[in-house]
């Protein structure tokens, strides 16, 4: 056997474990498992003096793997689920089999302890049967062990699988499709399925009444991803075939919630504004109708996963106030909702939600807030261009490993300071939610600090530099929409427009209403950013939000459904006679008071159509062979203009 050899490994299904979710904890907690795993496969590898090379594992994360952790505890996912570990130390009997069974004793006992804590006092034959079934049959684990370095052996040897799902009866998860739920109901009686699910809910196991819904039924993946966080610091399992014990830690218990996220912006302008009696008699009134659900966010605790605007408010109003306290502003984030305050599915206790509901109008009438918060949050994918071209040359991958893991330490950081929540980032992807107004920033941030890290890593060919750019998809989103069909819709705007259409190294939008996609956009970043590194059409958004309700405004919601109309009917037309267009549908849309303009407000009017113009062309980017980037335009997309119209009125409605 040769004293160097190549061990790969990957894990899955990723996509089928973490993208079927229904909240922004399921979100979370499949990419954090996912994570864990992985992590655990890295030390199977290094207690047999394995090498890994790609990616280089995070030492603080591999301490609190083993127990000894002194920094602070990982939140979040960050190792990526697929690596090559180079051995050139192993020897001969390497036994890559226990990689595989490490991966399998540590996800046991993290299942065994959820069915320890959770279930094993009330779950009969059935339901005991249901969860040995899923949790030994769910995971796919392909490995190559081999003298050959080629990068496609793990593809290879994945194409020699075929794997069969067991068949799954009775009624099914609501969160993993076609996995069957955990009551063992056979037939179609869902008065003996709700009972289980009732009777589990009302057993008193710390958080499990905030942690399922009424009519919620999960499978036992589902259930271990909705409740692992609770019992995670009570794991240890010992590594087959060594002595190395891996530990968990102590986590939070709640993420924050996509409707907490929507209205963050909104709520810390209300902490900001509304006299005490307001708020504490909302606070009082959504006590009985719910829970402190969101309080993590804006608690004391050293675990807390913040957001960050509304932390803040909290602790300054705090400050001015000691009266004030902090966990009123950690409601329900549904509770800022009249929709949701009105829909009995989400509150059986309408009585108790119409006294909510007026205190919620009080409390926008004292803040002199006459607006409601945006219904609409945004989710952000990331993903590395052209990176896999480079990991096949041995010399480059431990510099790219730093490159990812100096972004991986940055990229959270980030994410808070545009008031958002990661949910991953490990390796060149990143998934994280945050509010409609700070996701294109929170982007282009990110995609900046992707490429400074490559940009000082110690590699000396200059095309990697070049080529480790950045990719971004953005599907802005209302809160009663599904998160599992929008993350996957996430991965198809990721890959086919921005990447292959755009060119990569861009960004791509998505706005989807409840009636259905209501636009699409997408710009390569060297288009899409000024000279500071700021977003073009946030910036054209953001003129158009200050002038609404202004005599003087240069723009209203109708004007862009006109201009949107204009580009449709007239997509190949030149860029100035197009903008002379849109200054005559202007004019004629202003009325006479298009007369009254003073010269500096015409020119202002056309400096900003001219940025219209700009963000609606249709760019695409190509790499010539030195690596140098072009760009050529293709005609424009008339759905620019919407899409500036959306984030100017975060998805609320206007007839102005």
């Amino acid at each position: 056997m040769p004293s160097k050899q190549t061990f790969q490994f990957t894990l899955g299904p990723v996509q089928g474990f973490v993208a079927q979710a229904r909240r922004t904890r399921d979100f979370w907690a499949g990419s954090f498992i996912l994570s864990w795993l992985s992590s655990v496969a890295m030390a199977a590898i290094t207690a047999q003096r394995g090498e890994i090379s790609f990616p280089v594992p995070d030492k603080d994360y591999l301490n609190w793997l083993h127990g000894n952790g002194d920094s602070p505890p990982p939140l979040q996912g960050s190792v990526p689920n697929r690596f090559k570990a180079l051995t050139a130390e192993v020897p001969a009997d390497f036994q890559p089999q226990l990689v595989t069974e490490s991966v399998q004793a540590a996800w046991r006992a993290l299942a065994d302890c959820v069915w320890r804590n959770d279930l094993a006092e009330i779950a009969d034959e059935r339901t005991h049967t249901i969860w040995e079934r899923q949790v030994e049959n769910f995971w796919e684990i392909s490995w190559v062990l081999s003298a050959d370095e080629g990068a496609n052996l793990l593809d290879r040897r994945k194409n020699w699988r075929n794997p069969v799902a067991p068949s799954e009866p009775g009624h099914k998860c609501m969160m993993m499709d076609g996995w069957q739920e955990l009551s063992g109901v056979l037939v179609s009686n869902m008065n003996e399925v709700n009972q289980f699910w009732e009777r589990l809910i009302a057993s008193g196991k710390p958080g499990m009444q905030t942690d399922l819904r009424k009519g919620e039924q999960l499978c036992a993946l589902a259930f271990i991803k909705r409740r692992f966080s609770r019992w995670f610091d009570q794991v240890q399992v010992p590594l087959p075939g060594g002595d190395q014990t891996i530990h968990g830690w102590r986590l939070p218990s709640a993420v924050p919630s996509v409707s907490f996220l929507a209205a963050a912006h909104w709520i810390a302008e209300a902490i900001e504004k509304a006299p005490l009696p307001a708020f504490e008699q909302f606070a009082a009134a959504a006590r009985q109708l719910s829970s402190y659900s969101e309080a993590a966010h804006v608690g004391g605790d050293a675990f807390e996963i913040d957001i960050l605007c509304v932390r803040d408010a909290a602790r300054r109003r705090q400050q001015q106030e000691p009266g004030f306290r902090r966990l009123w502003a950690g409601l329900d984030g549904q509770l800022y909702f009249p929709t949701a305050l009105q829909n009995p599915r989400l509150f059986d206790d309408q009585q108790g939600a119409g006294k909510v509901l007026k205190a919620l109008k009080e409390l926008r009438s004292a803040a002199d807030m006459p607006g409601l918060p945006s219904p609409y949050y945004a989710i952000l994918l990331m993903d590395g261009d052209q990176l896999g071209s480079h990991m096949g040359e041995k010399a480059k991958q431990g510099p790219i490993s730093r490159a990812l893991n100096n972004f991986t330490a940055q990229a959270g950081d980030l994410v808070r300071k545009h008031n958002g929540f990661l949910v991953y980032a490990g390796g060149d992807d990143v998934l994280a939610l945050l509010p409609l107004e700070d996701a294109l920033p929170a982007a282009a941030d990110l995609q900046a600090c992707y490429k400074g890290c490559f940009d000082n890593c110690d590699i000396d060919k200059e095309e990697v530099r070049v080529t480790s750019t950045l990719s971004a998809a953005i599907e802005f989103v209302h809160i009663r929409t599904p998160l599992t069909r929008v993350l996957r819709d996430a991965h198809r705007l990721l890959d086919d427009v921005a990447k292959d259409e755009t060119g990569r190294d861009a960004v791509a939008v998505r706005v989807w209403k409840p009636s259905g996609l209501a636009a699409q956009w997408s710009m390569p970043w060297a288009k899409a950013l000024d000279a500071k590194g700021e977003v073009l059409i946030c910036q054209l958004a953001e003129q158009f939000a200050r002038q609404q309700g202004s005599e003087e405004a240069h723009f209203s919601s109708k004007f862009f459904f006109r201009a949107e109309q204009l580009v449709e009917r007239f997509p190949d037309m030149p860029d100035d006679a197009l903008q002379q267009l849109l200054l005559a549908e202007y004019l004629h849309s202003f009325g006479s008071r298009s007369s009254k303009l003073k010269d500096e407000q015409l020119q202002d009017l056309k400096d900003s159509l001219a940025l219209l113009n700009a963000q609606s062309t249709r760019w695409q980017r190509r790499l010539a062979s030195d690596g140098s980037a072009h760009f050529s335009a293709h005609g424009h997309n008339p759905q620019a203009a919407l899409l500036v119209r959306f984030l100017a009125d975060k998805g609320m409605e206007r007839d102005s």
